[in-house]
């Protein structure tokens, strides 16, 4: 009797439940990413997910760009999400990193156009090893170019144009003048916090 009691409860439980939909922020077109279910929409507010560019864009070589998304909203049947943070996945720093090759990395906190404060970590790869003077020039440019991206870039812009591989391409055509690189990436990009009157492009609205 009181297994039958407790698979009615089970089943009076998954009842109550429903399916939401989970948007990408505006920055990615609010494309589906995925489904949930809980029995109560404020369940969802505040949770993180994350994704990868394969699931946005359905690019299977970008599937390596992991993207942090936070629901902040829920309406109707969709939960809408906005950006927390972006990396690459370990597996394919590890397969790109190769012994007595220079890695140089920069990391950089900047304001973005839109007054949102980011932290930017920049890697870059070489063939060979590089000088130390040279290291230092290329970190150096790492993160100056880097910070000048975002600096004249709403938040979703940079976001977008350093998934795409945009900025990434130009601080490569930069910094290969000063020694020889395979490839620079966006390695990570953290989202720390919006400063006073920041404009929200994905929700439309203004932070005070």
């Amino acid at each position: 009797m009181a297994r039958s009691v407790r698979k009615r409860r089970m089943v009076d439980t998954w009842k109550t439940k429903k399916w939401y939909n989970v948007l990408a922020p505006k920055m990615f077109e609010e494309v589906k990413i995925g489904e949930t279910i809980v029995s109560s929409p404020e369940d969802l507010i505040g949770r993180t997910i994350e994704v990868s560019m394969k699931d946005i864009a359905g690019d299977f070589t970008r599937q390596h760009i992991k993207l942090k998304f936070q629901i902040i909203d829920v309406r109707g049947e969709n939960a809408y999400t906005i950006f927390r943070g972006q990396r690459l996945s370990r597996e394919y720093l590890r397969s790109q990193i190769r012994r007595k090759n220079t890695k140089v990395e920069g990391i950089v906190d900047v304001i973005t156009k839109d007054s949102h404060k980011i932290r930017i970590k920049v890697i870059s790869l070489g063939y060979g090893r590089a000088q130390t003077s040279q290291e230092k020039r290329i970190r150096a440019l790492l993160m100056d170019m880097a910070k000048a991206f975002a600096q004249d870039k709403s938040l979703g812009q940079f976001v977008r144009d350093s998934v795409n591989g945009k900025i990434p391409s130009e601080i490569y055509r930069s910094a290969n003048k000063i020694y020889p690189l395979k490839r620079v990436e966006i390695r990570k990009i953290k989202y720390i916090s919006a400063v006073k009157h920041a404009v929200n492009e994905e929700l439309a609205t203004v932070e005070a």
